[in-house]
């Protein structure tokens, strides 16, 4: 089964697409189906203002193990060096396993991640 997380992204529309670009060219005869790219979007997508959050629930988000997440993280740091801004939250099953990073300027984002917890009891 793995670990499983819940993954969100925060970028301008600009840095979304560029996202796609990158991860397409990474993505090119690996012979995998990638996370997301210029025919594929992300599980979660919401578009507002000229934002975009997207991501993926319960996924396993193992970085420098598999291929398709290296490619995110690598079109994430992209668009980094090219400063445009975005928010990155990971949320794994463990109670304090809790990734945050901001880059840029990222209050010129209109939308934004955070990370949150529910407790259901059943």
């Amino acid at each position: 089964m793995g670990y499983r997380s819940e993954v969100k992204i925060a970028t301008t529309r600009e840095g979304y697409d560029q996202m796609c670009e990158r991860v397409d060219a990474l993505s090119e005869g690996l012979g995998t189906s990638p996370l997301m790219g210029s025919c594929r979007k992300p599980d979660f997508f919401e578009e507002s203002d000229g934002c975009v959050v997207f991501g993926w629930d319960y996924i396993k988000w193992y970085e420098g193990l598999l291929a398709d997440v290296d490619n995110v993280a690598d079109a994430l740091s992209e668009i980094d060096e090219c400063g445009l801004p975005y928010e990155f939250c990971r949320i794994g099953e463990s109670w304090d396993d809790i990734e945050f990073r901001a880059s840029c300027n990222n209050d010129e984002l209109a939308l934004h991640v955070e990370p949150s917890v529910v407790i259901e009891i059943v």
